[in-house]
């Protein structure tokens, strides 16, 4: 039977507001804290069967409500609202290139010829309204921005969404909470609107040349470029700035180094709204650039990673006891070895501990495994596409070590063919990247005594000439861009385009 988990911050207090006593059966309305720890939850095996309403009242990127999504969608369960549409709030652009398709809906009432009184305000539950005649525009509200409950700021003149403002459990009143409570029993949503497809192959690739470390230097875009002028692809490439052509290429690729509220997220979030192939995708973006996710993906997969703990502000002294010192702290969100932290005693854990949680609500604990290289394995669409070791820093712990000028030194990268990659190691990193989709990832893996762990799984993974691609040479570009080009002839990625990316959203 599935089952719908809502997740709130006080859910003993929904009984007297008359929701949770009268849910159906299959509904379970449980605390934060009881989804962050996986207390009493269904397991991975009924994952496909559950669907979390997040209704936490902080739900910025980051927070415990942010986490709720997301570790949520770690599971293998539906999320609602989406880790990404969450992400995606955090930005006025995205924000702002939701309105088109509640527009529509809106001017679609004129056409009907009809004399309509509308409301300027107008809430919204899973997508559902108190007035029939507006249930369209309550649909493309919520297929749009995905929050399950909203009110909708309407000019009545002019036709238009003014704002769309997420609202608190707390402040329903009795008539918006019987909506919520029939909403919750249909959890549906509009079908995507499929989109034609334009057979020029262009692949725009968004470069950066301020990045301190980008994963592709000029000298490999340029053999890129090289190799699909050969194979018929056009090439350009983008910077911030292009933002509003993106819709004249076909395909993105991202070389730039990617975060979320960063314009390759933009640039990745507008590709999918137009139906393009990205390498990054956002999904993969937003699963990547978060350990947090990655830890409770592994986990729930049984995919073998060091001892890890997601831990908070409470919880951090559990932690070093269980896992002992040394022990590496991590924020999700670092990158290039960035908000990684060892402490080696118990009295250096709470000052660090203390320092990073004022940038996340939860960081990861992790025991210390030291070994001379990283396994990087690349891989492309679920199979192998590269393998090297990254080694570390001479008399450092990581591959990079980062100075408070803003320099950074680099640890040796050595090729390897993948033949002579040990088995189990290929076979942890393509399990570990089928997590997470069928993008393009490096797997960072260690040997151990008890055999390979996966350290994460990153998005955007480094490819230069003479380095990643030394073992392939130009075919591993050819591999690249002939996974673009199927994807491009198939054509999935433009019918699987939500309704809001129908027209030009800039």
């Amino acid at each position: 039977m599935a089952i719908t988990l809502i997740v709130a911050d006080e859910p003993d207090g929904l009984a007297p507001k008359g929701l949770a006593g009268d849910l159906p059966p299959q509904c379970r309305v449980v605390a934060p804290d009881d989804l962050l720890d996986g207390h009493d939850l269904p397991k991975s095996d009924a994952a496909s069967g559950v669907t979390v309403v997040n209704l936490c009242r902080d739900q910025r990127p980051l927070s415990f409500g942010y986490y709720v999504s997301l570790i949520a969608e770690a599971r293998g369960y539906a999320a609602i609202p989406t880790a990404a549409d969450l992400a995606d709030q955090a930005d006025d652009r995205l924000v702002r290139s939701r309105h088109a398709p509640v527009d529509r809906a809106l001017a679609a009432l004129r056409r009907q010829g009809q004399r309509l009184v509308l409301p300027r305000r107008l809430f919204v539950a899973l997508g559902r309204c108190n007035k029939p005649h507006l249930q369209e525009v309550a649909e493309a509200a919520y297929e749009a921005f995905g929050l399950p409950l909203m009110t909708l700021q309407i000019d009545p003149i002019r036709l238009q969404l003014l704002q769309a403002v997420a609202e608190p459990l707390a402040g329903l009143d009795p008539r918006q909470q019987r909506l919520l409570r029939a909403a919750l029993e249909r959890l549906a949503g509009p079908p995507p609107t499929p989109r034609p497809f334009r057979r020029a192959p262009r692949l725009a690739v968004l470069v950066n040349p301020d990045d301190p470390l980008p994963p592709s230097k000029p000298g490999t875009i340029v053999r890129l470029r090289d190799v699909a002028s050969s194979m018929g692809i056009d090439t350009e490439c983008l910077g911030h700035r292009d933002l509003p052509r993106l819709g004249g290429f076909d395909a993105l690729l991202i070389r730039e180094t990617t975060a979320l509220q960063a314009p390759s997220y933009i640039f990745a979030e507008t590709a999918a709204q137009l139906g393009l192939p990205a390498i990054d995708d956002p999904v993969s973006i937003l699963r990547c650039c978060n350990k947090v996710f990655l830890h409770e993906r592994l986990k729930a997969e049984g995919v073998p990673q060091p001892r890890t703990l997601a831990v908070r502000a409470d919880t951090l002294a559990a932690a070093g006891e269980a896992l002992g010192f040394p022990l590496v702290l991590k924020v999700p969100d670092g990158a290039c070895s960035r908000g990684v932290v060892r402490v080696d005693t118990p009295a250096e854990l709470p000052v660090a501990g203390r320092r990073l949680l004022r940038r996340s609500r939860l960081i990861l604990a992790q025991e210390y495994l030291y070994t001379d290289f990283d396994w990087r394995i690349g891989v492309l669409a679920g199979q192998p596409l590269f393998a090297c070791r990254y080694g570390m820093v001479r008399g450092h712990w990581q591959i990079f070590r980062h100075a408070g000028d803003g320099s950074s030194e680099e640890g040796a990268t050595e090729p390897v063919p993948l033949d002579a990659v040990p088995p189990e190691v290929l076979s942890a990193a393509l399990a570990a990247a089928a997590l997470i989709g069928t993008g393009l990832y490096g797997v960072d893996l260690k040997e151990t005594a008890q055999g390979p762990v996966v350290i994460e799984v990153n998005d955007n993974p480094n490819i230069d000439v003479g380095l990643e691609d030394a073992c392939l040479g130009d075919a591993l570009y050819e591999r690249l861009l002939l996974h673009f080009l199927e994807r491009i002839e198939a054509g999935e990625d433009r019918a699987a385009a939500p309704a809001r990316a129908a027209g030009s959203i800039w």
